[in-house]
């Protein structure tokens, strides 16, 4: 499934009760931690229906990196 930046930062932007995402900023950077990073996977299998986990995320920490990395899986 393929999966769009837009759809993506929505999750990031309400997750972090932030007004907008930088596709190229870390999530760490936007005041992610960790706990965050455990709910931002729960909420990709929830809302969009695929299934990541932390380790991808911590090596793909921008919307567009895990975006093309994912897509390209």
């Amino acid at each position: 499934m393929l999966v769009r930046e837009q759809e993506i930062s929505q999750i990031w932007v309400e997750l972090l009760g932030i007004p907008e995402a930088d596709v190229d900023t870390d999530f760490f950077d936007l005041g992610g931690h960790s706990l965050l990073l455990m709910d931002l996977v729960r909420l990709f299998n929830q809302k969009l229906g695929i299934k990541t986990d932390v380790l991808t995320l911590l090596e793909h920490p921008t919307i567009a990196k895990f975006t093309t990395h994912w897509n390209s899986r």
